[in-house]
């Protein structure tokens, strides 16, 4: 029955199930009972037609309340959906709905989602078609240079920007730049002198220090055929101004990175997170920002980067936020010193290291 179906819908794309056991001589019952007892290879549609799922559509629309679609909402738009990497469907409409706009964290989140995609061979599309303030900031922000050249964007994709206007960006944007090792910029340094502009050098070499340990980790670590990328925005929020620093990778993460070590090089690291607990990697991920010394090459080859960026976070009274495949931390720090930390466990698959670092300058 199976390889009469897929062959009929192969070639007739959606069929209801009365229609597929008319067409290959089954009862409605029996056909109706494989489909769904196979969900896993076949799906319905709005019109309960049947599909391969292969051929079938997914949309996953990043709904919010209110005005501004956060990392919080991409995280619950795929909760809700599931993730795209793992659904089977062969194509995959990512959209942002009218009179929303996406913060900088999110739009981070997007742009990994659908690159990761298309990487994986998915038909993608990104729909702006009611969000066009949405589309002009993200073509600011330099979003589509560093979108897979494979996805469509609706309602249409935006002319690449030329250098002159990138120098011409305003400048409460650092627009989403490669992190390539041997890159021919130094993505820290350009952070650190375009905030140093807008907002003096108080605070820029923290900044410095911070951004240029994540992005060393992931030119050194990322093992990943998909460019990171950094990035780099202020805004304004009731009298006071909040920088984000978005930082993603696409690549092992993390714990993927520290797990193999841990046995060979730090077995009392190894024994006191064992990946058979509950939170385990979550709560590897606190000890490294904490203690730092960990790395994939062994004792005395590295592994501070993780615990002086969270120095200065500490400084800076930031949070963290630290996105693993299908895991969070959060770290918030308040008075100089870590005031909380949380995970979400078992989220919607997203490879990779997904960071956002993020601090008040009022009172600073």
């Amino acid at each position: 029955m199976r390889k009469r179906i897929v062959q009929l819908l192969s070639d007739n794309r959606a069929l209801k199930a009365r229609e597929i056991a008319k067409l290959l001589g089954f009862e409605r019952r029996d056909v109706t009972r494989f489909l769904y007892d196979n969900l896993e290879e076949f799906v319905q549609n709005e019109h309960s037609a049947w599909l391969l799922k292969k051929d079938a559509c997914l949309q996953i629309e990043f709904s919010a309340s209110s005005t501004w679609i956060t990392q919080d909402h991409f995280e619950r738009s795929l909760v809700k959906h599931g993730s795209p990497l793992e659904c089977g469907h062969g194509h995959i409409i990512l959209k942002v709905p009218k009179e929303r706009k996406v913060l900088f964290c999110a739009a981070a989140r997007i742009l990994a989602l659908a690159n990761q995609l298309a990487k994986v061979k998915r038909i993608v599309e990104l729909d702006f078609s009611e969000s066009p303030e949405t589309l002009s900031y993200l073509k600011r922000a330099y979003f589509f240079e560093r979108l897979d050249k494979s996805i469509k964007v609706l309602p249409r994709r935006p002319a690449s920007l030329k250098a002159v206007e990138l120098k011409a960006n305003n400048e409460k944007l650092v627009e989403l730049l490669p992190i390539v090792a041997g890159g021919e910029e130094n993505v820290p340094e350009r952070f650190k002198f375009s905030f140093a502009a807008a907002f003096g050098d108080l605070h820029a070499n923290k900044l410095h220090t911070v951004l240029g340990e994540l992005i060393g980790n992931v030119e050194e670590h990322s093992e990943t055929m998909i460019p990171g990328f950094a990035g780099l925005q202020s805004y304004n929020r009731k009298g006071s101004t909040s920088i984000v620093a978005v930082v993603s990778d696409s690549g092992r993460g993390i714990c993927s990175t520290l797990r193999p070590a841990l046995t060979e090089h730090y077995p009392e690291v190894a024994a006191q997170f064992p990946e058979t607990l509950e939170a385990s990697n979550a709560k590897l991920i606190i000890h490294a920002m904490r203690k730092g010394g960990l790395s994939q090459r062994g004792k005395g080859a590295g592994g501070a980067g993780l615990n002086r960026s969270s120095g200065q976070a500490e400084s800076l009274d930031a949070t963290v936020s630290i996105r693993q495949e299908d895991f969070l931390v959060t770290l918030t720090y308040q008075n100089q010193d870590l005031y909380k930390h949380s995970w979400s466990l078992g989220l919607p698959k997203l490879f990779g290291t997904h960071i956002v670092f993020e601090f008040n300058l009022t009172d600073k």
